[in-house]
């Protein structure tokens, strides 16, 4: 396992970022997350790389391993404020290769297309 590391967070991953995941980039930084996972192949090597994190968790999850951890993660929530949690996971759903679509709810998206079947006047 690689010791902390302070390099900053890979220019690519911030390029076109909101100032709400840019901040999440930056508690990302500061509450050493890149002890335990790497971002462009930068960091530790316990957790896994989160380069695609997006692909493989939806945000709800992203927000569950975060707060709760799970497999080799500690629990963070009683370590960030419900103000860093957000900024982290925002910052956490931009990781996905550029084209490829983050991960989806899929129970969520039925749900929302049997609302709008519902209600067609609302549609556009």
């Amino acid at each position: 396992m690689n010791a902390w590391s302070a390099d900053p967070v890979p220019e690519q991953f911030l390029h076109g970022r909101t100032a709400l995941e840019r901040q999440g980039a930056l508690v990302f930084q500061a509450k050493q997350c890149r002890n335990c996972h790497s971002l462009g192949e930068l960091g530790g090597q316990r957790g896994p790389a989160l380069d695609s994190v997006a692909v493989r968790l939806t945000h709800d999850q992203l927000i569950r391993q975060v707060i709760q951890g799970g497999g080799n993660m500690p629990a963070y929530g009683k370590n960030l404020s419900p103000a860093e949690t957000t900024a982290l996971v925002s910052f956490l759903a931009t990781l996905h290769p550029q084209g490829q679509a983050p991960a989806r709810e899929a129970a969520r998206d039925v749900a929302l297309h049997e609302e709008q079947s519902k209600h067609p006047e609302t549609q556009p």
